[in-house]
């Protein structure tokens, strides 16, 4: 499906679209790495679909859609930000959608290649658009390859944040979990024109919104008008110097979703994952957001060798593995063990192996975070995140 070009001069930087899943189970087949598919139903939105399989992903494995950005392109996109770690670990597909040059046009001052947001028929439960498309996508996944169309999960950075909303939003039945970086609220606008608008007042980037929490809540709904079924929970992260989309973005989804959720705005928890990392939860986990203080328009990556670490140095802002915190709230990952949390002088710290000493200072392992004197009389809260890796809390949970 062509739609004519309406090119909008801005100076955005967005990531595009996501997924959903049916639930039938067809038979399994072999690994096939990443590779494009060119058949798998009607695509009304005329995208192109990339998959990558792992060995490790067999009969009944779970199936996460990832989407690349304004033009981007899917090749490479699970390796650079870690994905691609992850669901050879953990044994899970990807499919990753892609734009055609053709469905924006080539002409405008900022060339996009963005998925539709802000398209009704590419963004409704009702609409022939890429939303459907990509639904095509991840059912030709259980056909094909035997996947669990019980567990399937989206993700997407920048208008591919965006996008997970518009998905979560219209299809809340096919989805187990959403996470969002850098993204829109659903709805923040209804043409291409406002969706590229920037400054304070632009309604998807800037930081100025009218709209309460019961209306952004609305649009949501308004997108499945009549479902009454259980929502996936959500996953939001920001950066807190974002030039691009305001850090104000995630407030409003965060007003968005604890409206469609029907939870209180008001904290469960509030921890510190990281330096300058704000986690902050909602509603028994049913909502979490996580704020990056000093990061701007950035994939978050951590390069390295540890199961928390993913990425490729120069990609993103090396600080922490987005992807590796997503696949623990989708229920992909592997937790932490049970005690994660201790409240220790930095000498225990030390010998229990969470701190290392460098000169008279004490850091957490993993992290680095600075713990101050080694021989400091005072106590420490170090919370374990990952195998290995520990970061300073204000406080245990």
């Amino acid at each position: 499906m062509l739609r004519p070009s309406r090119w909008i001069g801005a100076v955005l930087v967005l990531f595009a679209t996501a997924a959903a899943g049916l639930a039938g189970i067809g038979p399994a087949a072999a690994a096939t790495g990443f590779s494009e598919v060119t058949s798998f139903g009607s695509n009304p939105g005329n995208q192109r679909m990339f998959t990558y399989v792992p060995a490790s992903a067999g009969t009944g494995a779970p199936v996460v859609v990832l989407f690349h950005g304004c033009g981007g392109q899917a090749r490479d996109l699970d390796v650079n930000t870690g994905w691609r770690k992850y669901a050879d670990l953990y044994g899970f597909h990807l499919v990753l959608p892609e734009q055609k040059p053709e469905n924006v046009g080539s002409g405008g001052i900022v060339p996009h290649k963005c998925f539709s947001a802000w398209n009704e028929t590419d963004r409704a439960h009702a609409g022939l658009g890429e939303a459907r498309s990509v639904v095509q996508m991840v059912d030709h996944m259980a056909t094909t390859h035997g996947a669990d169309m019980s567990r399937v999960f989206v993700t997407g950075y920048s208008g591919g944040g965006a996008a997970t909303n518009v998905m979560l939003a219209a299809y809340p039945d096919r989805f187990r979990a959403g996470a969002v970086f850098f993204g829109m609220p659903y709805g923040c606008a209804d043409t291409e024109s406002a969706y590229f608008r920037t400054g304070s007042l632009g309604p998807c980037s800037g930081s100025t919104s009218t709209l309460t929490p019961q209306q952004w809540g609305d649009r949501v709904r308004s997108s499945y008008p009549g479902y009454n079924g259980t929502r996936p929970p959500v996953q939001i992260w920001h950066g807190g110097a974002d030039p691009l989309i305001s850090p104000r973005s995630l407030d409003y989804q965060r007003d968005q979703w604890t409206n469609v959720f029907g939870i209180s705005r008001t904290p469960a928890s509030t921890t510190t994952p990281g330096s300058g990392i704000t986690k902050t939860v909602y509603g028994g986990g049913r909502l979490e957001t996580w704020l990056i203080d000093d990061m701007g328009h950035e994939q978050p990556v951590d390069p390295g060798a540890g199961v928390q670490n993913c990425g490729v140095s120069g990609v993103g802002h090396p600080r922490i593995c987005g992807p590796y915190h997503a696949t623990l709230f989708f229920g992909l990952g592997t937790p932490p063990p049970a005690t994660t949390c201790w409240t220790a002088t930095n000498a225990a710290h030390i010998a229990a192996g969470r701190a290392r000493t460098v000169g008279l200072s004490a850091y957490a392992v993993g992290s680095g975070d600075h713990l101050g004197l080694a021989a400091g009389a005072g106590s420490r809260s170090l919370q374990q995140t990952a195998p290995g890796h520990y970061v300073r809390v204000t406080a245990c949970p």
